[in-house]
């Protein structure tokens, strides 16, 4: 199921990788062009950054990073152990939260493998 989820969300226009992160920072499942690692490293490192910051300057939870340029990347806390991130280059970054919005029930829920 999780791995149709995020098939589901390479189907969108723009997006290249669909990932499904733990709170740890570990790899639960990803989905992309074959060949092309995901990055993972990026999207870890910019949730770590967006956590410490927002914990810093009192500003409470982080529930979802945009990252608009070149390339760009949605990480969407989905539940409190569970991140997902989608990556790629244009597309509509606001149709991409709609499918994460819409899945999240998904995200949440899927347990450990």
């Amino acid at each position: 199921m999780l791995q149709r989820v995020l098939a589901g969300f390479v189907r969108l226009e723009g997006v290249e990788q669909a990932m499904l992160i733990d709170d740890t920072g570990q790899l639960l499942a990803s989905v992309g062009e074959e060949g092309i690692l995901p990055p993972f490293e990026e999207a870890v490192e910019m949730i770590h950054v967006a956590q410490e910051t927002g914990h810093a300057l009192g500003l409470g939870q982080v529930y979802e990073v945009w990252s608009e340029g070149d390339k760009r990347m949605i990480l969407d806390v989905a539940a409190p152990n569970r991140i997902a991130v989608l990556s790629g280059e244009g597309g509509r970054l606001a149709r991409w939260r709609h499918a994460l919005d819409r899945d999240r029930r998904i995200l949440a829920t899927t347990p450990r493998m």
